[in-house]
């Protein structure tokens, strides 16, 4: 998770905090994907490698269900402050201080009950971290259940950024264990998890375990899950994608037959009346699908073009190396393009290992001044490829990573944060990670 997702965090709350796993997608897609018949191994087998067909559905063609797809790609947009304005960031920033002055005036000790809690919020907004902390630990103290939930939330928040990541984990697992599971609380734990994977922590794992009955629970009742106190709802959609964190985790430990137990746990656990909406459905079968391929080879992709030069032909290398890399976007998300450059860097830098890295764009914006809309990404190594192959992918989460072994075998796929090719990045991490040890032996890895 990079850095403005957790301010996004700590300024708008656990509730308010927009879904961004980088494990998988969680969110609905524009057009579903069937599941694979279930078998008595495994509930997301299918008899083959090749993604299901992409079937019609009434409710996808509701006007409430094509409103939230519409707004879809502008959800995605807002949730990445590079994409915010000139005007919207000054606004923050004047925002922020106004309230970080504020809160280095304020004593907590003068402060009880809701009070207490706001000045924590204030103090958490302005990024004024200590004192968000001291405020939000009295609160907790005093016992009061209103905004309980929210002051564990400010205060893992805050130890995150002190960079105090033990004490956040160990106010996590008090949250965890002494609070009553619901939305605030589910929330916070996932954005620990997603900050604990992002930085290569093995704790995200263990967080995920101790989690798992809690919210297997909560996804028997078929129900959104909501907030005991507050607003705060996980629909019934996201709650199994937030279920399904645990499998992939699992999964990418090399711990297969405990991802097998964990995915037989919430297949079993939804319940088959639940009330779905379309974009629960096309949720639901968005990660199970994803979760599908992983251990399945990758097919072979149909390339449009390339953006490398106006006279270079698109192509992804036969010989995977020790890994590839696919980054699959829209061409109207903006900081998904910002990666390019940073990808292009990271694939050169570690072509002697090698690894190979490639992003593949599709169109969802139409085909009016098409090649003038994509001059950003020259020079790159980015490629186009049709909305249809993107589907194959269960895409609906963008920047939407794909990574295959030298096998060619997909190991991961899941959300990208945007510094993902940084040095010391997060895709450093997914490849060491996935690498056998005996390749490790014979290639210098990043």
């Amino acid at each position: 998770m990079r850095p403005q997702r957790l301010l996004t965090y700590a300024l708008f709350g656990a509730a308010s905090l927009a879904p961004c796993a980088v494990t998988f997608s969680a969110h609905a897609q524009a057009a579903p994907v069937a599941s694979p018949a279930p078998s008595a191994n495994n509930p997301l087998d299918a008899p083959s490698s090749s993604p299901p067909p992409v079937p019609t559905s009434d409710d996808a063609q509701l006007p409430g269900a094509i409103y939230k797809q519409a707004m879809h790609p502008l959800d995605i947009v807002r949730q990445s402050l590079d994409n915010w304005s000139d005007p919207e960031l000054a606004a923050l920033h004047l925002g922020m201080k106004m309230a970080h002055d504020a809160c280095d005036k304020m004593d907590p000790d003068n402060y009880t009950k809701d009070d207490l809690y706001d000045l924590a919020h204030l103090c958490a907004f302005g990024q004024d971290w200590n004192p968000a902390n001291t405020a939000a630990q009295r609160y907790l103290r005093s016992k009061a259940p209103e905004h309980r939930a929210q002051a564990y939330a400010i205060s893992v928040g805050a130890f995150v950024h002190m960079d105090a990541v033990d004490l956040a984990l160990a106010t996590t697992r008090e949250m965890l264990e002494y609070q009553p599971y619901d939305a605030e609380v589910a929330y916070t734990v996932r954005y620990m998890k997603d900050f604990l994977e992002s930085a290569g922590n093995p704790e995200a794992l263990n967080l995920a375990n101790e989690e798992h009955s809690k919210i297997i629970d909560a996804l028997s009742k078929g129900t959104p899950l909501k907030a005991t106190y507050g607003d705060a709802v996980i629909s019934t959609g996201l709650l199994y994608a937030m279920a399904m964190q645990a499998v992939f985790f699992q999964r990418y430990a090399g711990k297969d037959a405990q991802a097998a137990i964990y995915l037989g746990d919430v297949e079993r656990t939804l319940p088959q009346n639940a009330a779905l909406t379309a974009e629960d459905r096309q949720e639901i079968d968005s990660i199970r699908l994803q979760y599908r391929l992983l251990g399945t080879r990758l097919e072979p992709i149909s390339l449009i073009r390339s953006y490398r030069s106006a006279t270079a032909k698109p192509k992804i290398d036969l010989d995977h190396g020790v890994a590839t890399v696919l980054v699959l976007f829209p061409d109207w998300c903006a900081q998904c393009k910002k990666m390019m450059p940073a990808l292009t860097q990271f694939e050169s830098t570690n072509a002697g290992t090698p690894i190979h890295a490639y992003g593949l764009m599709f169109r969802q914006a139409g085909e009016a001044g098409a090649a003038d809309l994509q001059k950003e990404l020259l020079g790159t190594d980015a490629m186009e490829i049709s909305e249809e192959t993107a589907r194959t992918f269960g895409a609906t989460d963008y920047p939407l990573g794909i990574v295959v072994d030298h096998a060619g075998v997909i190991r991961f796929i899941g959300i990208l944060p945007n510094d993902a090719f940084n040095a010391g990045g997060y895709m450093e991490k997914v490849i060491q990670r996935m690498v056998d040890p005996q390749i490790k032996s014979t290639h210098s890895l990043p």
